[in-house]
């Protein structure tokens, strides 16, 4: 699977995509296999793809905005169970706009993006 696809039980529509770049270093890399997502960006040409460096769009998620505000840290070190081994990548951090949320790793590559 490439992507998440979540359903609103009430209206029986698309609430939300989850696209998955599973690049190495990420928490779920090898659960999905990589969509290779190209998705425009506003009026300039700016295109988000898996490969794209968080310094090459960051800006459009901050303009005009304190970027602490814009910024939320995730962290995946919850264990469901006792065998489970603890997180080895680290935090990501998600960035959010007009119905979009990219989530970035520590080495500033997008390791997924949502779409409501």
């Amino acid at each position: 699977m490439i992507q998440d696809v979540c359903f609103d039980s009430m209206t029986n529509r698309v609430s939300k995509f989850v696209l998955h770049s599973n690049l190495p270093g990420h928490y779920d890399f090898g659960i999905y296999a990589r969509c290779n997502f190209s998705i425009r960006v506003g009026d300039e040409p700016l295109t988000l793809t898996p490969t794209s460096k968080r310094e090459s769009f960051i800006d459009r998620f901050t303009e005009g905005t304190d970027m602490a505000t814009q910024q939320v840290v995730l962290s995946r070190n919850e264990k469901r169970s006792r065998s489970d081994a603890e997180n080895p990548f680290g935090s990501t951090v998600c960035y959010g706009t007009n119905q979009v949320i990219v989530e970035v790793m520590s080495n500033g590559l997008i390791a997924s993006v949502t779409l409501f």
